[in-house]
């Protein structure tokens, strides 16, 4: 568990470092640097996207669980209840330093919630490190803090404080997986990691989160999933 604790302060140190340095920025320095972030993360989703896929069977799944989970998001409407969320825990920050509006140059609490959540808890190094952190190899879960770390101040430069709550799901997912890992972590890293179509659809999240970093349309990634649940079930049977 020390990986998914180091991983959880280094995204609530840098947001707060975040804090101190949006102050430095005046705006074209900040969109420059928002859009390098958000490039090299569509670069990395594209990556994971297409390369990993194994002919057209491992295509078909990536396509149907992406296509069923977003209508099943959809309908279960996900992203406002991650919106709630945010609302919730800005409510209470708000309570604390009783300091009113707690929101970024371009971007509100809620906001800065949501895409720093998905940028933290998608991806093959959630499940890989947390897995080996259950086993008691922690240096994928440093390796990812260190890269969480940046991405946390580069976020909260963007979107303020609502970044730094983003720690709270990393350290329920990434605690749980490695909990869970302590008991069947062999199974798991047979047949879940080295699985291409969850990483692939994995690879897609990603490259939406790039496009929304680079402001070329909103794209309602929480919304869309429950698409690996269609890969673990093919995974499963």
């Amino acid at each position: 568990m020390l990986g998914v604790l180091v991983n959880t302060l280094a995204i609530i140190v840098c947001s707060l470092v975040g804090l101190c340095v949006k102050k430095l920025l005046n705006d074209r320095i900040e969109n420059v640097v928002m859009q390098a972030l958000g490039l090299c993360v569509l670069v990395v989703g594209i990556i994971d996207a297409i390369n990993p896929v194994p002919g057209t069977e491992g295509i078909l799944v990536v396509i149907i669980s992406m296509a069923v989970g977003s209508m099943i998001g959809s309908a279960l409407n996900i992203e406002k209840g991650l919106e709630n969320v945010g609302y919730a825990f800005e409510k209470g920050f708000n309570k604390i330093v009783k300091k009113g509006k707690t929101e970024g140059k371009n971007g509100d609490f809620s906001e800065g919630f949501i895409q720093a959540t998905m940028v933290f808890c998608i991806g093959a190094m959630v499940i890989y490190g947390s897995i080996q952190a259950g086993l008691g190899d922690n240096k994928t879960l440093f390796v990812k803090a260190v890269l969480d770390g940046v991405v946390a101040m580069l976020l909260t430069v963007k979107y303020g404080i609502g970044v730094m709550f983003s720690f709270i799901p990393v350290l329920l997912i990434q605690g749980a997986i490695a909990l869970l890992s302590t008991f069947i972590g062999d199974f798991l890293i047979a047949e879940t990691l080295f699985k291409q179509e969850l990483s692939a659809i994995g690879g897609v999240f990603v490259m939406a989160i790039g496009i929304n970093l680079l402001g070329i349309k909103k794209i309602s990634i929480a919304n869309m999933l429950p698409a690996i649940l269609g890969a673990c079930y093919y995974l499963v049977f």
